[in-house]
């Protein structure tokens, strides 16, 4: 009876241990422009039509780049592959060494997260829009569609009227939505299931008990 017990009490613990994490890692997965632009040398790389755009995405240093909550956030929403995301990536590493004061670039890849792909989709209901593809591009309560050269003076003249208010009165609107739905504390999840762990192992407990007395009698 011993040993039925100490199995299905440690099968339930095990089951518990590995949910635990599935429901912790259930959420919005971001990357800063230094791990983006990595990203897209490991994707890139090994194309030959885009050796010479990788050499010059590995020519930009980026050593001393973080995230800052005083600069402006930039957030595109990209797709693993995508060669206009490439260009985009391409083009805030390119200006960083100038103007990195101003900004964080922070992506989500959303061809392969379905977690990145809604909050994209969120952000661009929140904007009265449609994210119908990538890049999809947001600062403040703007946004742009793809990628194109034609866009950079905009955006960094977005970037730049944002900086200059205070961090309090910026209008950040995927920091909106993704602190609504995205932000989700999960310890009571974990709590929860410690609970559940505690009352299957009691109820395997009780079976037991009174099997073992109903043997005795």
């Amino acid at each position: 009876m011993k040993k039925r017990f100490f199995i299905s009490t440690l099968s339930v613990i095990l089951m518990t241990v590995f949910m635990v994490p599935g429901i912790v890692n259930a959420k919005v997965e971001a990357t800063n422009l230094k791990e983006a632009v990595n990203e897209e040398i490991e994707i890139f790389g090994s194309e030959a039509s885009y050796a010479d755009q990788v050499e010059q995405l590995k020519s930009y240093d980026l050593s001393g780049y973080k995230n800052s909550n005083q600069k402006v956030n930039v957030y595109m929403f990209r797709g693993s592959s995508c060669s206009h995301c490439f260009e985009a990536i391409d083009h805030f590493a390119s200006i960083y060494a100038e103007s990195g004061k101003y900004f964080n670039l922070i992506t989500y890849e959303v061809w392969n997260n379905a977690d990145n792909n809604s909050l994209m989709e969120d952000v661009a209901g929140e904007l009265g829009e449609e994210a119908s593809g990538v890049p999809f591009i947001v600062i403040g309560d703007k946004s742009w569609s793809g990628y194109a050269s034609s866009y950079d003076d905009e955006m960094m003249s977005k970037i730049k009227s944002e900086f200059k208010k205070s961090t309090e009165k910026r209008t950040d609107i995927v920091k909106e939505v993704s602190s609504d739905d995205y932000s989700k504390d999960y310890s009571n999840d974990i709590v929860a299931l410690i609970i559940i762990l505690v009352v299957v192992a009691g109820i395997v407990c009780g079976i037991i008990y009174t099997r073992k007395n109903t043997t005795k009698k």
